[in-house]
Order: structure tokens, then sequence, then C-alpha cells
């Protein structure tokens, strides 16, 4: 008889595959373009990207040249611009509050993109506590009008090898799967994958931040599984090239 796999054991092996995928050296890091001096009057654009792992490349080859947010910055930003990617492993909306809003900040971004959510989804974080912390971070992001925000939703989460087989596909216990009890089903994990995508899209309304809609991408494990990495959770290379690009489309409207 199979056992079900809790939510908090499902979180601490997902959690720990972006953490061994990156190492410790790349649980926060700072990147700014060659031979670009700090942020000053008429240097153009500064970029801040905070997120979680997907944010800092996690599943990738060459994290620091393939996340998402360095292809945008390639393609999408002048060349005076300044990046900086605050993300951090396994970062739920509470601590980038914490650590990463300060140090974002702290460079006075008038660019910033946010994509943290799924750390707090299967974490149980309830939609209604999620919009709170979202909210908050949004509101501080935004300076009061001074900073676009692009936030990302929830993509699908449902049909990635890795939660397929945590949440009782195969027996638990096995691969990285540790046993437990009281995981939700499928159905209930898209129902809170709803639940974070509405709180997002009132909180981009509110705060006139704009929507970089994700989940539009529909099930990318069945209709593009090589945008997915080895560890069955986080994006390839090709996967990050698509979600800088949908980050662009949107950065261009």
């Amino acid at each position: 008889m199979k056992t079900p796999i809790s939510m908090k054991a499902l979180v601490a092996t997902l959690i720990a595959i972006g953490l061994s995928a990156c190492g410790p050296a790349s649980l926060k890091t700072r990147t700014a373009p060659p031979g670009v001096a700090s942020p000053s009057v008429g240097a153009g654009v500064v970029y801040a990207a905070v997120g979680a792992s997907e944010t800092v490349g996690t599943g990738s080859e060459q994290a620091a040249r393939q996340a998402w947010p360095q292809l945008l910055y390639n393609d999408a930003l002048p060349r005076t611009s300044i990046y900086y990617n605050f993300g951090i492993p396994g970062a739920t909306t509470a601590l980038a509050l914490q650590t990463e809003v300060p140090e974002a900040l702290a460079v006075h971004p008038n660019l910033v993109t946010v994509w943290l959510n799924v750390n707090d989804l299967i974490a149980g974080l309830t939609p209604d506590a999620f919009e709170g912390q979202i909210d908050e971070l949004v509101h501080a992001l935004r300076q009061r009008g001074s900073a676009r925000v692009l936030i990302a939703n929830t993509p699908y989460l449902d049909r990635l090898p890795a939660v397929v087989k945590c949440l009782g596909a195969n027996p638990p216990g096995t691969a990285g799967c540790p046993t437990g009890v009281g995981t939700p089903t499928l159905g209930q994990l898209n129902a809170r994958v709803d639940g974070y995508n509405a709180a997002i899209s009132r909180v981009a309304a509110k705060e006139g931040a704009t929507l970089v809609d994700l989940h539009a991408q529909g099930e990318v494990a069945d209709q593009h599984p090589d945008w997915i990495s080895a560890d069955g959770f986080h994006p390839s290379e090709l996967g990050y090239a698509a979600i800088a690009a949908r980050f662009e489309s949107v950065l261009k409207k």
C-alpha cells in the first residue's frame, strides 16, 4: 500500500534539488555587465531580479550565463543597463521580503522582475497569506511608481516529473522522495496554483505591476519536455530561454 508523501517532505525534497544543483556558492548572486560602473544618473536601466532557484538558473549547466534574467538583460535591455540578481534558491516570499527586497532597493532599480510562488505553494502557504506577502513585496519594489515591476505567475506543476513522482505516482521513499502523510491530490495542487495566480493578478492590478503569464504556456512537461532539466523540476537551458522570451514580450508592450 502506498503512503502519500507529506507536503513538508515534498518541499524539502524539491528545495534540496535546487540547493544541490546550485551549490553553496550560488545561494545569492549579484551580476553586473563587465565594465559597467555603479548606478548613476543617466546610466540607463538598473535592473534587479528577485526570486528563487529559477531566478539564479538552477537546472542549467551554466547558471550564471543561462538564467532567464541574464538572458533578458542580454537580449532586451540597453548595453548601458546594470543588472543585479538577488535570487536565492529555495526562497519564499517571506525570505525575499527579509533579504532580497532591502538589497534590491539599495541599488535603486527602475526595473524589477519578481518570480516567487512555487516554494510558498509547496510549503503549504494559503493563497490569502501568500497574497498579503506578495502585495507587500511588490508595493515596496514599485517605490511609489518609480520602478516598473514585472511579476510572473505560477506555471503548471502537476506534470513535472519530480512532482509526479513525489506525489505518489511511484512508490514513495525511493529516488529522493521520502515517505509521509497528508499530501494533497493533484487536483488540490492545481486548485492551489489557481488560487495563487488569482492572487498575483489582483496584486499586479492593485500595485500597477505588469503580469507575466507563465501559466498560459500550458503543460510544459508534456508539450515541451526539453524545457525541463534533468532534475525533473527546474527549467533547462531551452526552458530558461522560453521564460526570458516571455518576459521580453511583456517588457516591450
